[in-house]
Parts: structure tokens; C-alpha cells; sequence
């Protein structure tokens, strides 16, 4: 262990903060844990529980830490980690499965939102977090921060065309199943989802795309009772998969 003052610089998407999502990694993976960096002092018990792993410290200014991570959440904690294995969706989908839950991310922009979707995901147990490269939020300190560590737990893959992707897992046996409002949409509860599950979740504002909207097999409507007549893509994802989870 090395207690020294941090100078460098190092990439967002290879950082990690606040005191659970860092313990969850210490539990499960201590070897990607690079490095941290805090403005703790030694006696804190996190500080120990790292000390005792034998992982490098770095001392900085709570300042520092907030420039590093461009936020003030990180509970005076940010980690340095080595790179999570994306997973192929060959791979995947060449092991059969006769019960199974992916959850596709389409477009989710809120990095919030994102972390709370991937707690909820690790929390039910799904088999795969799938989102594009190229449209919506990656993997932040924020996104870390928010999923209580699930970030770094949920297997996930990041592919560039959602549309084959919904292909493939079809032609593999899964149903398309999405959160939609309208008269052409089933309810929830009158629902009974299939073995094979891919559930599809669109962006805050507009939903799924035009394209996955079309390849989905079935829409899927959560009733609402109160004034409020929606919730956001965090609270409807953690609605479904625990429909699911029912089944």
C-alpha cells in the first residue's frame, strides 16, 4: 500500500466512486481495483478494509476528487479499475438457456437513470444488460455512484446495432417484449412473459425506436392509478423486472 499525493490524470470510464459500489468490487473483484484515490484519513473503515486487501491508496484534496469525477457524490471515495470483459452476444446466445431475462437499453441518456436500471438489473438477477455504443450514457463515476456498484457486477455488452441484435436473440429463441402506452398494448398484469424474456427499454422522452418498436413482439402497458400518469424508464424497468421475476 502506497499512500502518495495523485498528479496524473485518468480516463472517466475507468473510474468508479462512492463507498458501496467500491466495496462491491472489493468483495467480487478485488483484482480490478487499480488504485483509489481519497481524502479520507486511515482510521475510516473503508480506508482499512483497503488496507488490509493490500490495494494502493493515493491521498488528494476533496477538491481534486470532485474534478476527477466531475461531481461531489463520490463520499470522498474514487476508484481506479482495470476495464470490465464485455460480453460477446455470440458467446451468449450459443449457451442455451431454457429460462431467460435480458434487459436492451435503448437510447437512455440520464446517467441516473442508467445506474438505477443496471441496481435493478443485478437486483432481479438478469442474464444480460444490453445497450448501443453509440446512443446514450456509458459507463460514468455517476452511473457507478447511482447502480450501488451493480455497474460492475451485471454482465453487460455494448454492441453496435440494437435492431440485429433484437434479431438474433429471436432467431435464438427469445421474445421481444417493450414498455409502450396505447390501445394496441397489453396490460402488465394481464401479461404472462415468456421463458426466454428480452425486454426492451426506450429513452426518457420518445421511447424505443421506430425500428425496435416494429421488431418487438409484444408491447406492454403498466397501468396507472394515481394523478401522475407515467413513470421514468428507472421506475418502469424495476416495475417489469419484477413482474418477471413473478412469473
Amino acid at each position: 500500500m502506497d499512500c502518495t499525493s495523485y498528479t496524473g490524470s485518468v480516463k472517466k470510464q475507468n473510474l468508479i466512486m462512492g463507498k458501496n459500489c467500491i466495496r462491491e468490487v472489493l468483495k467480487a473483484s478485488p483484482e480490478r481495483l487499480v488504485e483509489i484515490y481519497t481524502c479520507q484519513k486511515p482510521d475510516d473503515d473503508l480506508h482499512r478494509e483497503l488496507e488490509l486487501a493490500d490495494v494502493r491508496i493515493q491521498t488528494m484534496s476533496k477538491h481534486k476528487l470532485n474534478e476527477m469525477v466531475s461531481s461531489e457524490s463520490h463520499q470522498s471515495y474514487v476508484a481506479k479499475v482495470k476495464p470490465r470483459d464485455n460480453i460477446e452476444l455470440k458467446a451468449f446466445l450459443a449457451d442455451s438457456r431454457e429460462k431467460s431475462v435480458v434487459l436492451m437499453l435503448d437510447s437512455i441518456n440520464d446517467p441516473q437513470n442508467l445506474g438505477s436500471i443496471l441496481r435493478s438489473a443485478e437486483c432481479f438477477g438478469v442474464d444480460l444488460v444490453v445497450f448501443s455504443k453509440n446512443r446514450g450514457a456509458d459507463m460514468t463515476p455517476t452511473v457507478s455512484k447511482t447502480s450501488a456498484g451493480a455497474s460492475e457486477l451485471v454482465p453487460i455488452a455494448k454492441i453496435s446495432n440494437l435492431a440485429e441484435a433484437i434479431k438474433a436473440f429471436q432467431k435464438a429463441g427469445y421474445w421481444a417484449v417493450t414498455a409502450d402506452v396505447g390501445a394496441h398494448c397489453q396490460e402488465l398484469y394481464a401479461f404472462d412473459f415468456p421463458e426466454k424474456t428480452l425486454l426492451i427499454m426506450g429513452s426518457e422522452g420518445k421511447g424505443v425506436q421506430p425500428l425496435i418498436h416494429k421488431l418487438c413482439d409484444f408491447h406492454i402497458t403498466i397501468p396507472m392509478h394515481g394523478q401522475i400518469d407515467s413513470l421514468n424508464v428507472s421506475q418502469a424497468t424495476a416495475v417489469m423486472l419484477s413482474h418477471i421475476n413473478q412469473r
